[in-house]
């Protein structure tokens, strides 16, 4: 029997959140699906012979590398504004945020996580938010600042559609600069002010902006190495990518520069909303990419690189389930986090 009682807002976001979680699983499968069935002859060519797995191990070994430092760069970060921060809390909360963002589509996002967890140690909402949003600006800049220098290197011989992404990672990473020097100098906060965005979700976005630019602006040393970081955790990440395409076709001439050049674009576009980091929709990106230097085949290399990803995101799943109780409490309190209208 249906019931009489009306529909709180709450059920009924839960409901719509529920059924748009759903639609972008089914997405992310269906693009999946299409990589799959145009590579479908790669990929049985690549199943019908021997591969030999001793470079997974290193490339397994890199990655998860490049994954800690990203919590002990979000550590550097969060220290600035609570000393008593600790190395264990960052490592469950990196493990936990990592499989959230990674493998669980619709929950509750790690940074979230991280957030509500802040709020427990008294720090205000709007620091702690500072801390996550400059760890977000600085891992995209690294994405940027390799692809850059990657491309300085490779340019003499590179052709002509693969020196425009160079001239594009250029741009991407000076905008990204004078954005970020923007923030610090709070030419941003002069030009619009805060009254003028009072109430409006563009106004709370900018408040935040200038709680991060006080907290960090005289801390710059710490941006700096959070940044160098950053640059080393992308590079990792290419290099366990490199290795995982060498296990698929040891004969493989696309080069680690080449590598170093592109698979920061094709991992860029993970942070699209789809769950599981883009499902599909990169490896479609790897395929056209590294195609450009003559790559065997970058679906199928960011497949493997993918199993990778999720073999870490295992350790996530299994502090999450251990901690379990503890991950459903932060959830509740991260509610707190979001700002009144």
């Amino acid at each position: 029997m249906a019931s009489d009682q009306p529909q709180t807002p709450a059920e009924g976001g839960s409901r719509v959140g529920r059924v748009v979680n759903g639609l972008l699983v089914a997405l992310a499968f269906g693009l999946l699906g299409v990589v799959v069935y145009r590579n479908r002859s790669s990929i049985a060519e690549v199943a019908s012979r021997p591969i030999d797995p001793r470079l997974l191990a290193p490339a397994l070994g890199c990655y998860l590398v490049a994954v800690i430092s990203t919590f002990f760069r979000w550590y550097l970060l969060v220290r600035v504004i609570e000393p008593r921060f600790t190395p264990r809390a960052t490592l469950l909360l990196g493990f936990i945020g990592n499989v959230f963002n990674l493998v669980i589509p619709g929950a509750v996002g790690g940074d979230v996580i991280k957030g509500a967890y802040l709020a427990r140690m008294h720090i205000k909402r709007t620091q702690a938010i500072a801390s996550m949003v400059i760890d977000r600006i600085l891992g995209l800049l690294g994405l940027f600042v390799l692809a850059s220098i990657a491309g300085a290197f490779a340019w003499g011989g590179s052709p002509a559609v693969v020196h425009k992404l160079i001239v594009a990672a250029w741009v991407a990473l000076a905008v990204g600069l004078m954005a970020l020097g923007a923030i610090f100098s709070q030419t941003i906060s002069r030009l619009v002010p805060a009254r003028a965005l009072a109430g409006t979700k563009l106004g709370h976005v900018m408040a935040e902006l200038r709680v991060m630019s006080a907290t960090y602006r005289g801390r710059m040393g710490v941006v700096a190495l959070a940044g160098a970081i950053s640059v080393a955790n992308h590079a990792l990440n290419v290099v366990s990518f490199y290795l995982v395409g060498l296990t698929l076709y040891p004969r493989m001439t696309t080069t680690l520069v080449d590598h170093f050049l592109l698979t920061p674009l094709v991992l860029f576009t993970m942070a699209v909303p789809l769950p599981f980091g883009a499902l599909g929709l990169t490896e479609g990106v790897g395929k056209e990419l590294l195609g450009l230097v003559d790559h065997p085949n970058g679906a199928l290399a960011m497949m493997g690189f993918r199993l990778i990803m999720y073999s870490v995101g295992l350790i996530g799943a299994v502090v999450y389930l251990v901690k379990l109780s503890e991950v459903r409490a932060l959830s509740s309190a991260a509610r707190e986090l979001e700002p009144a209208e």
